[in-house]
């Protein structure tokens, strides 16, 4: 069964995001999405709700504290809710399941908890763009999200308009865990068909070893997939994140796709930093994948 985990906030890019998780799992033969939303009242924080024992002790402000606290625990417990059945009713025929998880906790350190308790294929988070990043908790918490977590992380930018998946571009900079994060990608999008962009920049200096390395990338991918779909691009440039969003704009790709890595072979290439500024600037999802280093 594939699984996708979907951390919810219910902004509106939470709604994106559930939308997307719905159109890849329809795709499958038979799906789980687990809808999680990690509840915590700031306003109040730290406070924390007694025990039954201790509550005949609390001040009248307390007793005040503790009614808020409980209506707004109910009330996010029944939009949770509200959120799985509008789903549900979105799918149909269609072979997917649909639960909830509702957690008290900071995103996170609930989010990597329970994506090692159901061991999603795939987890899909809704980001605001650069200019919501300030003041919003799941825009910091979904870049936080490429570091923690190993399973593949499909960031949704808020406005984001593509459904379709026709034209997806992967860019490498030739990690030893990029023919395995080709072919995963290749099978979670073969339903629509896409075709895949393999795409490196490099720095003039470096052309012709570049060249020779998506040679062999090309050539270990055909020794074992299908790869009509796919095609491979070497193009010079210096600065990875601008150029990559200025070819996703001008070639109106569906979706990029990374891989994430804590060092990087040439400094300031496809490390930590630079994923987490594509999640930031991009406004088509980006998919990363993990690193083996």
């Amino acid at each position: 069964m594939f699984r996708i985990l979907v951390p919810v906030d219910f902004e509106d890019s939470t709604y994106k995001a559930c939308q997307y998780a719905l159109d890849l799992a329809s795709a499958a033969p038979e799906s789980e999405i687990l809808l999680l939303h990690c509840f915590k009242d700031y306003l109040v924080s730290p406070w924390q709700v007694p025990e039954e024992e201790d509550r005949e002790e609390l001040t009248p402000t307390e007793k005040v504290t503790e009614r808020v606290i409980n209506r707004n625990e109910r009330e996010e417990q029944r939009m949770l809710e509200g959120l799985r059945q509008e789903l549900q009713s979105k799918t149909g025929s269609r072979q997917v399941h649909l639960r909830t998880s509702f957690m008290e906790g900071s995103p996170d350190d609930v989010i990597p908890e329970e994506s090692r308790r159901f061991k999603p294929n795939l987890i899909i988070m809704g980001t605001q763009g650069e200019s919501g990043l300030s003041g919003s908790i799941f825009g910091t918490i979904t870049t936080k999200m490429v570091d923690d977590v190993k399973v593949p992380v499909l960031a949704v930018p808020q406005h984001s308009q593509s459904h379709d998946l026709k034209r997806v571009l992967y860019a490498t900079d030739f990690d030893e865990a990029d023919p395995q994060a080709i072919i995963t990608l290749q099978q979670l999008l073969q339903p629509f068909n896409p075709h895949i962009l393999c795409l490196h920049f490099t720095p003039g200096a470096a052309m012709q070893e570049d060249r020779d390395k998506l040679t062999q990338l090309q050539a270990k991918l055909e020794r074992e997939i299908q790869t009509e779909n796919i095609r491979f691009l070497l193009l010079e440039g210096q600065d990875v994140a601008d150029n990559l969003q200025h070819f996703v704009e001008k070639e109106q790709v569906d979706l990029l796709a990374v891989t994430n890595r804590k060092r990087s072979l040439l400094e300031g290439l496809f490390d930590t930093s630079l994923t987490k500024k594509l999640v930031k600037k991009l406004d088509v999802p980006l998919l990363v994948f993990h690193s083996k280093e």
